[in-house]
């Protein structure tokens, strides 16, 4: 019988060839597992495409001969497994189908290649009339367990995901191809745009496949790990219940690093940006010591596309400490923000997307910042949803913006920048399909501007809206507290920074058109005293000068200095470090005691320190007198960090990075 009399006759049975077929197959191939076991394992193993239903029904050939006519393939022989046994694993259907090329030519009378004994016509129709039964409720099976465990690429990682976890984790997963700068900036000006062009430097050696960074030929060789390693978080560490179901892990510093971190912590404390950039020059991979010399340069005036290059130096370093199930644009992967070792990679990701918005690679930039949310999405340390939502605009991923704000339960959404940039993403998709009419659009905005009113003074006024000025002294668009000039509330600092931030979006002519409107029907609301109950809510919810921990972290790193002074005092006077901007209160620190706290714990004076019992402040290491003793704190910090003491070879350098330097 030929294969095409047999697919005819699957055809109107009502037999389709589709994944529901495929799924069977699957099912009884495990089935089988244990009983074609020990034929596997005499034979070689070898990756094998998904088996097809007709091959397995006829015995079909493996794809190896395409030039084989039909009425060749008519003659094959139809080969079956033996009645008690009607399907065959894949395997054993791919051996025979290849022993059986040799016997093309042959009736269907002759006898299988495999030695297996000739299947009637009667027999076949029975075999399939029990693949048919057997088939919907296999289906039905498939589709119901898909459904309620949430199968797909959650399951790949190991767990176990909900509807609304699934929901919130499709919002986190980075496009991994547009995770790099140079590719965005050829796609945008074309390669001679690029400098260096195909100058990159592969991880092969390593056996790393990277996303976030991209190293560069003239980079320093890293032929052993940078002293950087990750582990998965202990289930101990309070992460049990994480209602993102995602998977934990920490950063941890090796002995090695630790020696030279005790270098760096003595550089920071003594206020030696020479000695910073040393330490930079003789371990080309100490994260801290990039991050912090990246930062030099940018407050001194220094080369923008140098600091950016370090950070990025940084990010390398950190990628191939990264654990295998460890994957930085899956969504699931987190991140414990109160390890001081895990903290470095948050601030890296910051500055990166920071360095990527000043080069205008905004989709870069976008992908940066969701990988950065992803790290911990309830948490939220660096205040990644301050920015995220400008960023999606930028890159034109408007409907990203809407689908944010209509699923993403992991955090609150419930601020100005979301509230108006809802309402642009669903104006720009309104022009860009053509829609004469923005109903929808400007509904959301006079939403937008009756739940956050102070924002219009400012925006309008910033983003130069032809506007007349009484209408911005309206009371219902005034503070309702006694604002303290020594700081911000915490409405008033979310506004500022939206403001600051998002107003050049709002500059072109159509969306000033579209803010008049939207302003003057917002009037007419408020004049007949139709405003929602939320403008209320929100500003009692925000009207306070407790700041959270996150938004004060936001703005010490955000580069905007007029808002810096809004902080709190206690923000604004604690003692910090630019590679570690405002710890946690749930700090957890090896180097805490080293860097200003007693040895139980409690708050010594900023930059005292203790060498055998007798504290010194900074002053003491001063000059050339302080030297030796500022030598005897370095290797006092060494022995304390299980660093060993200083010797003449410089312990904190290997000796392949002693091999480059002599290079």
């Amino acid at each position: 019988m030929s294969s095409r009399a047999v697919k005819r006759l699957l055809k109107e049975r009502g037999y389709d060839e589709s994944a529901e077929s495929n799924a069977l197959i699957e099912r009884r191939e495990r089935e089988l597992q244990g009983e074609d076991q020990a034929t596997s394992d005499s034979k070689e193993s070898k990756p094998q495409p998904k088996a097809n239903m007709f091959d397995l029904l006829m015995g079909g050939d493996d794809g190896g001969d395409n030039d084989e006519s039909d009425s060749d393939r008519s003659e094959v022989a139809v080969e079956t497994a033996p009645a008690p046994k009607p399907a065959v694993a894949a395997g054993e259907g791919k051996r025979r189908a290849k022993g059986k090329k040799k016997g093309k030519g042959k009736k269907s009378g002759a006898p299988a290649a495999s030695g297996g004994d000739e299947q009637t016509m009667e027999e076949f129709e029975a075999e399939l009339a029990k693949l048919q039964q057997q088939l919907p409720e296999t289906t039905a099976a498939l589709e119901d367990g898909r459904a309620e465990s949430g199968k797909g690429k959650g399951e790949a990682l190991g767990v176990v995901l909900t509807e609304e976890q699934q929901r919130n984790r499709a919002l986190l997963v980075a496009d991994a191809k547009h995770l790099d700068s140079e590719a965005e900036i050829r796609r945008m000006f074309g390669s001679a745009a690029v400098k260096d062009k195909g100058r990159r430097l592969g991880a092969a050696s390593l056996g790393k496949r990277l996303t976030l960074s991209h190293p560069k030929a003239n980079w320093p060789a890293m032929r052993a790990q940078a002293g950087i390693e990750m582990r998965a978080a202990d289930s101990a560490a309070g992460q049990a219940e994480d209602p993102t179901g995602g998977s934990w892990f920490v950063m941890e510093h090796s002995g090695r690093f630790r020696s030279v971190q005790a270098e760096f912590l003595a550089a920071v404390m003594t206020h030696s940006a020479d000695g910073v950039a040393a330490i930079a020059h003789h371990h080309p991979y100490h994260v801290d010591a990039l991050l912090q010399l990246s930062e030099i340069l940018k407050q001194t005036g220094g080369d923008f596309a140098e600091a950016g290059e370090l950070v990025e130096r940084a990010l390398y370093a950190f990628e191939i400490g990264f654990a295998p199930r460890f994957s930085a644009v899956s969504g699931m992967a987190r991140l414990d923000f109160r390890y001081v070792e895990s903290r470095t990679l948050y601030l890296a990701l910051f500055r990166h997307m920071q360095f990527m918005s000043r080069r205008g690679c905004w989709r870069t930039a976008f992908e940066v910042n969701k990988v950065l949310l992803s790290l911990d999405p309830v948490k939220d340390p660096y205040g990644a949803l301050l920015t995220l939502d400008f960023h999606a605009l930028k890159s034109r991923q408007y409907e990203y913006v809407c689908q944010f704000v209509s699923d993403w339960s992991w955090s609150s959404v419930d601020l100005p920048n979301w509230a108006f940039s809802r309402a642009l993403a669903e104006f720009m998709m309104e022009r860009q399909q053509g829609q004469g009419s923005a109903a929808h659009s400007m509904e959301l905005l006079v939403q937008a501007i009756l739940k956050f009113p102070t924002v219009v003074p400012v925006l309008w006024s910033k983003a130069n809206v032809g506007v007349d000025d009484v209408v911005l002294t309206h009371p219902y668009f005034q503070d309702e507290v006694v604002a303290d000039t020594s700081a911000m509330t915490h409405m008033q600092l979310v506004t500022q920074l939206f403001v600051e931030r998002h107003t050049p979006l709002y500059r072109t002519p159509e969306v000033a058109r579209w803010m008049q409107e939207g302003l003057l029907l917002a009037l007419e609301s408020i004049a007949r005293n139709d405003t929602p109950q939320s403008k209320y809510e929100a500003q009692k919810r925000l009207c306070t000068y407790v700041i959270p921990e996150n938004i004060s972290r936001h703005v010490l790193v955000a580069d905007l200095e007029v808002l810096k002074a809004g902080l709190p005092e206690d923000i604004r006077t604690a003692e910090s470090f630019a590679f570690d901007p405002l710890p946690p209160n749930d700090d957890i620190n090896v180097y805490k005691v080293l860097m200003g706290g007693g040895p139980g714990g409690e708050p010594r004076m900023p930059g005292a320190f203790e060498i055998d019992g007798e504290v010194y402040d900074m002053e003491d290491f001063e000059g050339e007198e302080g030297m030796g003793l500022l030598q005897q704190m370095v290797n006092h910090i060494r022995l304390r960090l299980g660093g060993g003491a200083a010797d003449v070879n410089d312990p904190g350098t290997s000796s392949d990075e002693e091999g480059v330097e002599e290079q």
